[in-house]
C-alpha cells in the first residue's frame, strides 16, 4: 500500500454508501468479484489452523497511536489458538484458525482511551489493555466582526438565483482582488539541471499542502506573492497562483526584469522512438500538460503565442497538426492533434524552447506481444507499508510476488527490470526515474491494502489497480481484468490517483493493491506460494492483453 494513501483510501462511489450503512461485521462466506454475479473461480487458500498457548499481540492500533476514527473503529492482531474467543470492551470479535482476529468496535471514551481483551478457552484465559490517544481537539475561532448580520425573523429568504449571483460576485472580486496583488519579487523554481531531460520537477499544488497538480522545470522564473509557513504562493498568470516548498523559491535580485516569453515558429522533427515537438519561447515558463483522446494540450503561462509558420518533419507520422490559442493576454494553449492516442511523453527544455517529446508506440507481435517489450516490476515498500494481524510486512510479501512476475514476463518474451531486489529502501521517486532511464514500455508497481481509521474492514475488501496518466488507464483496466479472477475477491475497480511511482509520463504506469493485507484471511492467503503465483499471473494476463489489444488498434 502507498503510505500516502492509508489517510485517503479511494472506494467507489457504490462502496462509500455501503461503509456509509455498514453496520458490525458479519462471518458469511468469501465474497465475490462486483458485479460478476458469480462466485470466484479461485477461492482463497484455507487459513492454517493454529492452536498455540494464548498469547494477546495487539498490530494495529500500535500502543498510543492517535487513532482519528469518529466513532469505531478496527484493531487486530493475534491470540495465538484459532480455538479461542476474544473480546474488545466486551464486544466479541472474530478469531481465524490461525489465531488472528480482527473487531470493528466503538471507540472508547476519551476519559478511558483504552481496549480491554480478554481471550479465553476453556478454563484459560488471557487479558491486556492496549492504549491509544485521540487528536487534539481544535478550538472552534471566534466568529469574524464583520460578518453579515442575522437575518430578521420577519426577513424573506433568499432566492436560489441571489445566491448564485452573490456567490458570482464574491468570485469575481476575489479574481480582481488577485489580479491586482503586487508580487512581493522574483523567484526561480529549483536549480536547472545539466540534462535536458532531467527527471527533477518543482511541485505545484492549489493550496497549502495540497495535491500535486502542477510539474515545473527547475530554473523557471515567476512571481512571488507571499511565503506561508513553508509553502510559497506564486503566480503563474494573473488569474492563478499556486503554491510551492518555500525551499524551492529561491529569491532573486530586486532589479530582475520580467521574462519576455513568446512562442514564435514551431517545427516538428524526428526523435529517438518518436517525434520532438519544439516550441521556442525563450526563458522557461510555467506550463500544464493534458492529455486527450487523440491530442496533447500544453498551456502555457505568462506567454503569449505569434507563431506564423509550424513545420512538420517529412518522416513523421504520429503528429497531424500543431494549433495555438491566445487565451488571455498571459496565457496561451498549444494543441498536437495525434493521429492516435498517447502512449507516453516528455517534456523538457532545449535552446530557449520547450519540447514535446512524444514517444511513438512498440512494435508487438500480437501472437507473442510482449516479446523484445521492457516492462518495470515495483516491489512496494519499503519505505513505509501496512502490516498483517500476525505480522506479515507488505515488503515481505511484494517482494517474492514481484519476482513471479519477472519470471512470467520473461517466459513470454519481456526483458524485466526490478525497481527491488533486495530489502533494502528504495525511494519512491527513483523508481520512476529508473524506469524511465531503461525505457520500458510499462511500469507496474505491486501494492496490498489497508484501510484508514474509521472503514468497517468486513465490507468491502477486494482487489484495485490505480493510475494517474490518462495513457495509463486502458493498461489499469486490462490489469485489473488480469488479477480479480486469480484474487477471488471483490473488484474494487480502476481509480485514478496521484501516486508517487505512477506518474511518470514516458510510459504507461499503475499501481495494483490485489488485497487487504490487513485482512487475517488475505494475509494468511499472501503468506502461501500458491496465491502469490496467482497475484503474479493476473498482473501477468493484464499485461500482456494490453499490448495485444494496443497491436490491433
Amino acid at each position: 500500500m502507498m503510505l500516502s494513501r492509508l489517510a485517503r483510501a479511494a472506494l467507489a462511489p457504490s462502496l462509500a454508501a455501503a461503509l456509509a450503512c455498514a453496520g458490525a461485521p458479519g462471518v458469511g462466506t468469501s465474497p465475490v468479484p462486483m458485479g460478476s454475479g458469480a462466485a470466484p473461480a479461485l477461492p482463497l487458500p484455507p487459513v492454517p489452523e493454529l492452536d498455540g498457548p494464548l498469547a494477546i499481540r495487539v498490530q494495529y492500533p500500535r500502543v498510543d497511536a492517535v487513532v482519528t476514527s469518529r466513532d469505531s473503529n478496527f484493531i487486530f492482531g493475534s491470540i495465538g489458538s484459532g480455538k479461542a474467543r476474544l473480546t474488545v470492551n466486551g464486544a466479541p470479535a472474530r478469531v481465524y484458525a490461525n489465531g488472528a482476529y480482527m473487531a470493528f468496535v466503538v471507540n472508547p471514551p476519551a476519559d478511558a482511551p483504552r481496549y480491554e481483551l480478554v481471550a479465553s478457552r476453556g478454563a484459560d484465559t488471557a487479558r491486556a489493555t492496549h492504549t491509544i490517544r485521540y487528536p487534539e481537539r481544535a478550538v472552534a475561532p471566534a466568529p469574524a466582526t464583520d460578518s453579515a448580520p442575522a437575518a430578521r425573523p420577519d426577513s424573506q429568504p433568499t432566492s436560489r438565483a441571489d445566491t448564485i449571483a452573490a456567490l458570482s460576485a464574491r468570485v469575481d472580486s476575489l479574481r480582481t482582488r488577485l489580479a491586482q496583488e503586487e508580487p512581493i519579487g522574483w523567484v526561480q523554481l529549483g536549480q536547472p539541471g545539466a540534462a535536458s531531460d532531467t527527471d527533477r520537477v518543482i511541485i505545484g499544488r492549489p493550496l497549502v499542502g495540497g495535491t500535486y497538480k502542477w510539474f515545473f522545470t527547475p530554473g523557471t522564473i515567476v512571481p512571488l506573492l507571499a511565503r506561508t509557513g513553508s509553502m510559497a504562493r506564486v503566480r503563474l498568470d494573473r488569474a492563478l497562483d499556486v503554491y510551492v516548498d518555500s525551499a524551492e523559491a529561491i529569491d532573486l535580485p530586486a532589479d530582475t526584469p520580467a521574462p519576455r516569453r513568446v512562442a514564435s515558429n514551431m517545427r516538428v522533427r524526428g526523435a529517438p522512438q518518436g517525434v520532438d515537438v519544439i516550441m521556442p519561447i525563450g526563458p522557461r515558463a510555467p506550463y500544464f500538460v493534458e492529455e486527450l483522446d487523440r491530442a496533447i494540450v500544453v498551456t502555457l503561462y505568462d506567454v503569449r503565442v505569434n507563431t506564423d509558420i509550424v513545420n512538420f518533419a517529412p518522416q513523421d507520422s504520429m503528429v497531424r497538426s500543431v494549433e495555438w490559442a491566445q487565451e488571455s493576454s498571459e496565457r496561451a494553449k498549444i494543441t498536437v492533434n495525434l493521429r492516435a492516442a498517447p502512449f507516453g511523453y516528455l517534456v523538457f527544455w532545449e535552446n530557449n524552447a520547450l519540447v514535446l517529446r512524444l514517444r511513438g508506440r512498440p512494435a508487438i507481435d500480437p501472437r507473442r506481444p510482449l516479446s523484445g517489450l521492457t516492462i518495470a516490476v515495483d516491489a512496494g515498500h519499503p519505505p513505509g507499508g501496512s502490516t498483517g494481524p500476525t505480522g506479515f510486512y507488505e515488503a515481505q510479501a511484494t517482494l517474492p510476488i514481484s519476482v513471479r512476475l519477472k519470471r512470467m514476463l520473461e517466459e513470454r518474451g519481456a526483458a524485466v527490470l526490478m525497481t527491488r531486489t533486495t530489502d533494502s529502501a528504495i525511494a519512491l521517486g527513483d523508481r520512476p526515474i529508473m524506469a524511465r532511464r531503461a525505457n520500458v514500455h510499462a511500469f507496474v508497481s505491486i501494492h496490498l491494502n489497508a484501510y484508514p481509521d474509521g472503514v468497517n474492514p468486513f465490507v468491502a475488501p477486494g482487489t484495485g489497480t490505480y493510475f494517474f496518466r490518462t495513457h495509463s488507464e486502458p493498461l489499469a483496466r486490462a490489469v485489473q481484468r488480469g488479477m480479480v479472477p486469480q484474487m477471488g475477491l471483490l473488484d474494487l475497480g480502476v481509480n485514478y490517483d496521484n501516486l508517487a511511482v505512477v506518474r511518470g509520463t514516458w510510459y504507461p504506469a499503475v499501481l495494483c493493491e490485489g488485497a487487504f493485507i490487513m485482512l487475517p484471511d488475505q494475509e494468511a492467503a499472501l503468506r502461501t506460494p500458491e496465491y502469490q503465483e496467482r497475484y503474479a499471473r493476473g498482473v501477468a494476463d493484464g499485461v500482456e492483453q494490453y499490448f495485444r489489444t494496443l497491436a490491433s488498434q
